[in-house]
């Protein structure tokens, strides 16, 4: 071993006793430990300390190479890399030790390959556990077409319901009628959540949309969503179709359909027809 390599272990070791040094990171260890996380339900579990202070305690995590992050769509994944760990055993218990029996030492070799093996994991879960949900809703609405579609779009922001946002930071609810525009939660400042992508637009007859399920809300899963209108006379039909394929369940199915009807029966369909009034 060169003198430069040893330099490098030295350094790599301090980083993972510094990382481990703070109580606080290694709750976030035991909780990624647990199952992979997205960095809002780590962010969720410290109330006390903020969102900045997470986000520097998993920074230093992820330079000692104690967690792997994983960007999926509007997630960020956090996933546990148990080979330091593994590494700091080896030189300072085992040979204290000669009975301890591991198996972890088998997965450095994956680990090594560590752009990939995430998402093998992920794919054999799907395979043990995706399902498909369908939802279709019709719901007529007293209104011209051109109508709510205006409303539909462009005034979303004035009757999405403020109890589906999901931070009491959001300022509006936003879609962008163009391909590729987003459906979003706005923040201010460039900031937000985004829920969907627009993948569809004939307007005033439909908006397509895919998205994103996550864990926190039943999934994770990958969504499609169909608003399709039709002109029934004087009224419009708004005809809501959600494809779901993932790790959903029937319980997520009925929270789903009672979350579309709310919005879309409840809120938007009074909304237009007290305007139009």
């Amino acid at each position: 071993m060169n003198p430069s390599q040893t330099t490098n272990n030295q350094s790599d070791t301090e980083s993972i006793w510094k990382a481990l040094a703070d109580p606080t990171r290694r709750k976030l260890m035991d909780l990624v430990r647990e199952s992979p996380k997205t960095t809002g339900e780590l962010v969720d579990e410290f109330d006390s300390i903020g969102r900045c202070a997470v986000m520097k305690h998993l920074s230093i995590l992820e330079n000692a190479s104690l967690i792997l992050p994983r960007k999926e769509g509007k997630y960020r994944w956090n996933y546990i890399n148990a080979i330091p760990l593994q590494e700091i055993y080896e030189r300072w218990v085992k040979k204290y030790e000669a009975q301890w029996a591991t198996n972890l030492l088998q997965l450095k070799e994956l680990a090594e390959h560590k752009s990939n093996i995430h998402q093998k994991t992920e794919d054999m879960i799907m395979e043990q556990e995706a399902k498909t949900i369908k939802i279709l809703l019709e719901i007529p609405i007293k209104a011209e077409i051109n109508q709510v579609w205006e409303c539909l779009l462009k005034e979303i922001h004035l009757w999405w319901r403020k109890d589906f946002y999901t931070s009491s930071k959001t300022k509006k609810f936003i879609i962008e009628p163009k391909i590729g525009g987003r459906m979003y939660e706005d923040y201010g400042n460039d900031e937000g959540l985004l829920w969907a992508t627009v993948i569809g637009l004939d307007g005033p007859n439909s908006i397509e949309l895919k998205g994103h399920l996550s864990p926190q809300f039943g999934g994770p899963a990958m969504s499609f969503l169909k608003l399709s209108l039709k002109e029934n006379g004087h009224s419009t039909v708004l005809t809501l179709s959600d494809t779901t394929f993932g790790a959903v369940s029937e319980n997520t199915k009925k929270e789903l359909t009672e979350g579309w009807k709310m919005i879309y029966e409840d809120g938007f369909k009074k909304y237009v027809e007290k305007k139009v009034a």
